[in-house]
């Protein structure tokens, strides 16, 4: 399922929601809402089953959607929530960016695989690391299954932005990056985000009295950042 809403803008907002959720979120309704009556971006969002497909399956299709809508918008924002700025930083990293000019990123996950394995455990994890088995995961009360390929892919191609301490991303980054992040977050730590903006420039960083959802106040630290 996928929203395309051509708000009549020259620029366009790309959503990535999060690992296991889908288009259906309250953060992509109310994006939608807005913009359709600021008219100031239009808007794309797509599910993205991420544990049905690589990492770089997901990245070679949204250089295929951001390249694609480059001919059509002359500024591209790409707005990631938790798994999906993971994808979002790593999109930066790899692939052709066109006319993509910035990133926001939501209560952003920097070492994905890292914080699965720290969830479910090395031991459980190991015929899943080895491509062997899928991993079977509990995401608040929907089970999701991950397939095999995917660890195997992060650590061939090195996509853990965070990783042992060292930020694998350019300290000067081709694009303006926003981010906002939750004092309270018990799904992806803040100090994660700490270690990210110590080593790289960031234009806004949010440090909010919120959660991972980001729900409290969701609206207006969108207003700050658009």
């Amino acid at each position: 399922m996928f929203f395309y809403d051509d708000n009549g803008s020259q620029r366009l907002w790309i959503h990535l929601h999060g690992f296991a959720t889908d288009v259906s979120g309250s953060k992509i309704a109310l994006l939608r809402e807005r913009f359709k009556e600021e008219k100031s971006y239009s808007f794309f969002a797509m599910d993205m089953d991420y544990h049905t497909h690589t990492t770089s399956q997901v990245l070679e299709t949204l250089e295929a959607l951001v390249c694609g809508f480059s001919r059509k918008y002359k500024d591209i924002v790409m707005c990631g929530s938790s798994h999906g700025a993971y994808v979002s930083a790593n999109y930066v990293r790899f692939r052709e960016l066109c006319n993509l000019k910035r990133l926001v990123l939501l209560a952003p996950s920097f070492r994905t695989l890292d914080l699965i394995l720290t969830e479910v455990g090395q031991e459980r994890a190991k015929p899943w690391l080895e491509g062997k088995e899928p991993l079977r995961l509990l995401e608040g009360d929907v089970e999701i299954e991950i397939i095999p390929q995917f660890a195997r892919d992060i650590i061939e191609k090195g996509y853990e932005v965070l990783q042992e301490g060292k930020v694998n991303f350019p300290k000067n980054p081709p694009v303006e990056i926003l981010i906002v992040h939750g004092k309270f977050d018990e799904v992806v730590p803040i100090e994660d985000t700490y270690a990210f903006v110590k080593e790289v420039k960031v234009e806004r960083f949010l440090e909010v009295e919120d959660d991972h959802s980001l729900s409290m106040n969701f609206e207006s630290y969108i207003s700050e950042l658009v």
